[in-house]
């Protein structure tokens, strides 16, 4: 639907940019790398700190092949957010927490997001894992929709990602800002 209305990553940038005032509260953009590319790692990074942004998050780039973009990124004070997941080695989550900026981003379950999560007991402690090899703030994120989830993992996280639930509310016409309220600890 947003490409369909014309929204593009040129246009993400050039409204944030021209917003005033700029909002207080840090900016990420999720995006798949590809668009990023098209971008240009030479004009991206400066742009997205005009535009205001803190940091990308970008699904779809490997570790191994994520030098070029977090290099240009971190020359303008942008994160690069990294990944891990439930079936990540220790070895590897250490690594991928050494190279994060911002925050971790800890999936929650593998598979896709938009769907509702259980949080059985084994996610809790993946999740302690991350934090003990984490020296930045640990972030939840993939499937979380209740109150019930963010407070089964407050003690083991520094916070929740709510996005696809956040854009079901929107779709369906709810207000977000009392869904955001509502999953408060």
């Amino acid at each position: 639907m947003a490409l369909a209305q014309g929204v593009s990553l040129r246009w993400i940038l050039e409204e944030l940019t021209r917003m005033n005032p700029k909002p207080r509260t840090p900016l990420l953009l999720m995006s798949y790398l590809n668009p990023l590319l098209a971008y240009g790692l030479e004009s991206l990074p400066k742009a997205a700190a005009e535009a205001g942004v803190s940091g990308f998050i970008v699904p779809d780039l490997p570790f191994e092949e994520s030098a070029d973009i977090k290099n240009s990124l971190e020359a303008y004070g942008i994160a690069l957010v990294q990944f891990v997941t439930p079936v990540t080695p220790l070895d590897r989550m250490k690594r991928l927490c050494e190279a994060g900026r911002g925050f971790m981003y800890g999936v929650t379950m593998t598979g896709t997001t938009g769907k509702n999560v259980a949080v059985p007991q084994e996610v809790l402690d993946y999740f302690s894992r991350v934090k003990n090899v984490s020296a930045i703030p640990v972030c939840a994120g993939f499937g979380i929709r209740s109150r019930d989830q963010v407070v089964r993992m407050a003690p083991h996280v520094d916070g929740v990602i709510v996005g696809s639930a956040l854009v079901e509310v929107i779709e369906r016409g709810e207000d977000p800002a009392a869904f955001l309220r509502g999953l408060r600890v």
